[in-house]
């Protein structure tokens, strides 16, 4: 077994059917916890968004072994996260500096479309956490 799917598996129990296939990859995982992610944050389940959060994190930081599982989180899930307001807002508390530096361009991209909302982004992810991230 894969170690993103024990990983997977030992935090995410309760959607354990939702990627155990052959077939499925980390990407039927990580458009799950998507989904997942919006929800806990309406419902203030700070339990969920730790672990949510934590396994993004342990993904991102695999690139020294995996490219695949990096890239992965970084486009599937947090390239997405400017795309609900209520995840947006909890980008400068939830996003570690060293990955919104890496995921920045990513965020841009998204928000092409409304530049105003990723220089709002950039400025209150500054703010909080006393970085100098341009625009």
């Amino acid at each position: 077994m894969s170690t993103w799917r024990r990983k997977g598996l030992e935090l995410f129990y309760d959607i354990r059917f939702s990627f155990v296939g052959k077939d499925d990859t980390v990407y039927s995982l990580i458009f799950e916890l998507r989904r997942r992610v919006i929800k806990s944050h309406l419902k203030n389940d700070n339990v969920d968004l730790d672990k949510i959060y934590n396994f993004a994190e342990w993904c991102f930081y695999q690139y020294r072994r995996s490219n695949y599982l990096n890239n992965a989180i970084c486009v599937g899930f947090y390239e997405h996260l400017v795309d609900d307001e209520i995840t947006r807002r909890e980008i400068p508390y939830r996003v570690k500096p060293d990955i919104f530096e890496s995921v920045k361009t990513l965020f841009e991209w998204m928000l092409r479309k409304n530049k105003g909302l990723y220089e709002e982004l950039i400025e209150e992810y500054n703010r909080i956490n006393n970085t100098d991230f341009v625009s």
